[in-house]
């Protein structure tokens, strides 16, 4: 009898890694739609209280997380009939942490984790594919370019290294995953950002352009992600209503992403590489002038995929910052 179960346990897992490995198969034969960059890589938190440098000795603490949803697939700029997958999502959070270190200089750092990225596969009966675990970390020193009071105008850049938690591929059943689950690519890569601010006291509004470029290297298996180029254009005002009580702002961010193609062992991945423009939404609240809440929608307007990719459908973030003087 105890044989019999033995045996029966071993085909179960047997099985479960033969149909693990018949997916990730099927999603390399037909054409590899699913890209790394597919509903991968974690926007820039947003709101605006991360832009600029530090008053020196301050220490800012922006906790956040993110939702993300996709369950059409694109060829260019098209839907595609292809269904592999029927739907697939993450949810992640985050921490950034700066700190003031002179007036002109900020240092910061920010990494984060995913609960789940899951992927539900269009197949009966019923199965999906799920990793979690640590993303990347990235270490960063901003420096204040301009600050000019008179004019209310502000540049900053910064320059960082990112790095990640694990260089070793996550598995399941025995049978490694498809690099769009992976928490983390595995790669070293550095970040370049520019930050422009301008504001307008008498009406309480605020522009804000932000470029952002991540540039990354090869992992252990010779895959390397292709580069990406984030560009927002943000306008914010505060909300002055007498029915409205406390210090409100809304927020609407133009975002551009660009990422390039990705390339493996043997060359250019053919469904890799984008380009996506968003409108995102969003409420701020002051609290007691201490906590900053915000609550953004990321809603794409138009998504244009080399190749056949799943492509996002929406994403939702919940931001809380604060500031502490030391």
């Amino acid at each position: 009898m105890e044989i019999i179960i033995q045996n029966q346990k071993r085909y179960s897992l047997l099985l479960n890694r033969l149909k693990i490995a018949v997916l990730i198969i099927a999603s390399w034969l037909y054409m590899g739609p699913l890209s790394a960059q597919c509903l991968s890589s974690v926007n820039p938190v947003g709101g605006s209280v991360n832009l600029l440098v530090l008053e020196k000795k301050t220490l800012r603490v922006i906790s956040f997380y993110r939702y993300n949803y996709g369950n059409k697939y694109f060829e260019g700029d098209k839907h595609s009939d292809f269904n592999l997958i029927s739907s697939a999502n993450y949810n992640y959070a985050g921490t950034i942490l700066g700190y003031g270190l002179a007036d002109k200089l900020t240092l910061e750092t920010e990494f984060g984790y995913f609960f789940n990225k899951t992927q539900n596969y269009n197949i009966i009966p019923a199965y999906k594919l799920q990793s979690n675990g640590f993303s990347n970390a990235i270490i960063s020193a901003k420096y204040g370019l301009l600050k000019n009071q008179e004019k209310r105008f502000f540049i900053s850049t910064s320059l960082g290294l990112k790095m990640p938690f694990s260089t070793t591929p996550v598995s399941r059943g025995g049978v490694e995953l498809p690099v769009e689950l992976q928490p983390t690519i595995g790669a070293y890569g550095a970040v370049i950002q520019l930050f422009m601010v301008k504001e307008n006291p008498i009406s309480g509004s605020r522009y804000f352009l932000t470029t952002k470029a991540e540039f990354n290297s090869e992992n252990k298996q010779k895959y390397k992600l292709g580069t990406s180029v984030f560009t927002s254009l943000f306008y914010s005002r505060h909300l002055m209503f007498s029915w409205l009580k406390g210090d409100w702002t809304a927020i609407i961010q133009l975002r551009n992403e660009i990422r390039g193609r990705d390339r493996t062992l043997n060359g250019w991945k053919e469904s890799s590489g984008s380009t996506i423009f968003y409108v995102s939404p969003q409420i701020n609240y002051f609290i007691s002038e201490r906590w900053n809440v915000s609550l953004m929608l990321d809603i794409p307007v138009y998504q244009n995929f080399t190749g056949t990719q799943l492509a996002t459908r929406y994403g939702l973030s919940l931001n809380l910052a604060r500031d502490f003087k030391l």
